[in-house]
């Protein structure tokens, strides 16, 4: 009876281990996701698309930036609206990290999630383990954020139907 118990009670303690392990949470650190985490100048990495925010028709949407430091790793980051935190986005590859090579240039394409804004925040930071030392944003870790809308086909047409009146108006006015 006491070897029953004894396997009874480290099978259970064997599954709770299992549980903990599974359950466990994608570690990223608070500065990365926090909503209120203020950006930084672009000292790591000079990203070069977006430019700032931006509007476009199309889903797919490719993000582009370069460095001259060595050891940078970047993470791409969209915020949920439902979790008020930004959460890692994988682009097309299956990444949401990557290192920044030889060439000190990254070119990533990602599918914008829904119509209307997208933010996307990418941090850059020194290393290969965020883990490995304490962040600091403006010391060594570089935080930006951008809104990329994504517009309806709808909206493309009305300017492109807009933009016809117009010429046809003008072209009224001033002879072709």
């Amino acid at each position: 009876m006491m070897k029953k118990m004894i396997s009874l009670i480290l099978v259970f303690m064997f599954s709770i281990c299992l549980c903990v392990n599974a359950l466990a949470q994608n570690d990223v650190p608070d500065v990365f996701v926090n909503k209120d985490t203020q950006e930084t100048e672009q000292f790591l990495v000079t990203i070069t698309r977006p430019e700032g925010d931006e509007t476009t028709f199309k889903e797919s949407y490719v993000l582009c930036g370069n460095s001259d430091e060595e050891n940078i790793t970047v993470k791409l980051l969209m915020y949920n609206e439902l979790t008020g935190k930004f959460e890692p986005f994988k682009n097309i590859d299956g990444e949401d990290t990557w290192q920044i090579g030889a060439s000190g240039f990254f070119m990533k394409e990602i599918k914008l999630p829904k119509k209307g804004a997208n933010k996307i925040r990418i941090v850059a930071y020194k290393g290969s383990n965020e883990k490995d030392v304490v962040l600091k944003p403006g010391d060594n870790l570089q935080v930006n954020t951008f809104t990329v809308t994504l517009l309806e086909k709808s909206v493309k047409d009305s300017i492109k139907r807009g933009f016809l009146r117009i010429t046809d108006m003008l072209n009224v006015l001033f002879g072709e």
